[in-house]
């Protein structure tokens, strides 16, 4: 062996203090990579709940601040989201470059019942047409093709609670009403 290799016999390295958990009997740092199964995990699972609803029965409602709950508040400070009227939203989508997929949503919120307007479209157009929910958990019709327009007809047709006002479009990722006022003020004057 070297002379430098080696511990030096003059200084003296003290012991570690480690830190076991009362309740596993490990180091506090192994307790989060403890096996699920292992009886020291549930140990410390148990005590973590009970010490959870123990801080739980201590609060009363004189310890809560008084006053009216605060808004809440939306990212980047805008505010509570405003609900505006209910709209039918139609939008084509475009799916393997040449197929496209009309979406319906929003006609449940004039009492239309989906299941029974789906059959509609479907038959309408000679397609597919199905119930699929979005990615807000809300429900809204796929027809199989490129029917915005037809299907604007019909909607307007068939279902007489929805007026053209309540129509939108989604095109290029934009919300937009289907019918501009001078287009619907210039039909209106057409039926007079």
């Amino acid at each position: 062996m070297a002379k430098g290799d080696g511990p030096s016999t003059s200084e003296v390295v003290p012991p570690r203090k480690v830190k076991y958990c009362q309740i596993t009997g490990v180091p506090e740092e192994f307790n989060d990579f403890l096996p699920k199964d292992c009886d020291e995990y549930k140990k410390l699972k148990a005590a973590q709940q009970s010490a959870a609803e123990s801080g739980l029965e201590e609060l009363t409602l004189q310890s809560l601040p008084a006053g009216p709950p605060a808004a809440k508040q939306l990212p980047g400070n805008k505010g509570k989201k405003k609900k505006g009227k209910p709209e039918v939203v139609l939008e084509r989508n475009t799916r393997n470059k040449k197929k496209c997929v009309t979406t319906i949503s929003g006609l449940d919120l004039f009492g239309v019942k989906l299941a029974e307007a789906s059959k509609i479209f479907g038959k309408k157009f000679a397609s597919g047409a199905s119930i699929v929910k979005n990615a807000e958990g809300k429900e809204q019709i796929d027809i199989q093709g490129d029917f915005v327009d037809p299907a604007v007809d019909l909607i307007l047709k068939q279902f007489k609670s929805i007026k053209k006002s309540d129509l939108a479009l989604v095109e290029n990722k934009k919300k937009a009403p289907y019918f501009d006022e001078e287009d619907s003020e210039d039909e209106d004057e057409l039926f007079d």
